[in-house]
């Protein structure tokens, strides 16, 4: 599937980013292929048929404001039970409460940021510290007041912190860490973090009296048989009760509702309860309750849901190899792609934003940078871009032929 017609208008831009001023570019080009968009983690489809049918038997107070700021409360429940069991939390009830976002698990981000900031008072920026390369922390945590730090495992240490390179960290002279962000099915890697590792990051935060946020976007897209590392379940056993802590869990990308903008927040029950019921409670009510409502439904059949969810890893191992295998044969070495999320990364000659503005105009190819973020960025390094695999084998065949064609594939990328 390509760019649906009906998400573009001509009248108004949909955005500021550069990627549509190339798609723009392409469109004007006369080429009349479609546009193929590998940029966005979205697919548009692929939403489970019984969550969609939920959708039309929600009851009536599903369609107005709602009295709990912790979400609507079966879901709650319901999402509560599934957090334990698939972190594999039992007899660890009492260190942890549940919390439904409907805003979407950037905005509670945002929220947990503002949180924290007046605990670091007047001098400079306190640090928030990610693996290199990152998702866009930066737009969540620098409005609130943070400023990025960034731990760079690199190529030659096959793209994983070790803790090793994790507990040698140190701030600069003046500054404090404010922030560890752990995401252990890394974003946009796609490799799967060590419990070691996530051991390490926890000792860091707590050396620094530093608060931890847990990115759990792409905690799904393991199989449980294969016991994923579990940063939450880690966490909540090693954390004193002194230490912030939050997880972010989307419920968006594993069921391909990401315009539902729902997910599990887990935290503290103090502070948990600070969060939903006064900081959120400042600018949003509990609203977009039919969503919740039918998302209950759906996740109530935990049967149903995990054989959706095999099938999707089934079908995104596919494509990752289907992807892999067709740069492979032009050539193209130094492939990243994971198994726990949807992306695959490569690397390009020369400037990547060059490349990603070539491909786009004159292939009809959207891809991200390996640092991906919905704004402009300033330079970081690397020679890697992202590729976005939530298409069908044959599209994803297709962008890479458009791509060597138009002689942006070269064989054995420099360093």
């Amino acid at each position: 599937m390509s760019i649906p017609a009906e998400l573009l208008e001509e009248e108004v831009r949909p955005n500021r980013l550069p990627d549509t001023e190339w798609l723009s570019q392409f469109r004007a080009s006369g080429d009349r292929r479609k546009p193929i968009l590998l940029s966005l983690g979205e697919r548009w489809e692929g939403i489970p048929p019984a969550l969609v049918t939920a959708l039309a038997s929600v009851p009536p107070s599903a369609h107005g404001y709602q009295l709990s700021m912790y979400g609507l409360p079966r879901l709650r429940r319901i999402l509560r039970d599934y957090i334990r069991d698939t972190h594999r939390l039992g007899g660890l009830d009492d260190r942890y409460e549940v919390a439904v976002s409907w805003t979407g698990t950037r905005s509670v981000m945002r929220d947990f940021a503002e949180m924290l900031a007046p605990r670091f008072g007047d001098g400079p920026p306190p640090l928030a510290l990610a693996v290199a390369p990152a998702w866009d922390y930066a737009g969540v945590l620098e409005p609130a007041g943070f400023a990025m730090a960034y731990l760079y495992p690199g190529e030659e240490n096959g793209w994983q912190p070790s803790p090793g390179l994790i507990t040698s960290w140190r701030p600069q002279p003046g500054r404090r860490l404010g922030v560890v962000v752990i995401n252990a099915q890394h974003n946009p890697t796609g490799l799967q973090w060590s419990p070691a590792a996530v051991e390490a990051f926890i000792r860091l935060a707590a050396e620094h009296r530093a608060a931890v946020l847990i990115d759990d976007a792409y905690y799904g897209f393991v199989d449980p048989a294969a016991g994923p590392t579990s940063a939450l379940q880690q966490m909540i056993v090693a954390a004193d009760s002194s230490l912030p802590w939050l997880a972010v869990r989307s419920l968006g990308k594993q069921f391909n509702c990401n315009g539902w903008a729902i997910g599990a927040v887990t935290g503290p029950p103090d502070l948990l309860d600070d969060l939903v019921n006064e900081v959120r409670a400042r600018h949003t009510y509990n609203h977009g309750v039919h969503l919740q409502s039918a998302m209950a439904d759906w996740l109530s059949d935990r049967p149903a849901v995990e054989e959706y969810l095999a099938a999707e890893r089934a079908a995104y191992a596919l494509r990752r190899t289907t992807a892999r295998d067709a740069l492979i044969r032009y050539g193209v070495t130094d492939i990243v792609a994971g198994p726990t999320n949807p992306y695959l990364l490569f690397p390009v000659p020369g400037d990547r934003r060059t490349f990603l503005r070539r491909a786009a105009a004159e292939a009809g190819v959207l891809l991200s940078d390996v640092w991906p973020a919905a704004r402009h960025l300033g330079p970081h390094p690397g020679r890697h871009v992202r590729m976005y695999l939530g298409r069908e084998p044959r599209e994803l065949i297709e962008a890479v032929n458009r791509l060597a064609d138009a002689e942006l594939l070269v064989e054995g990328v420099p360093a």
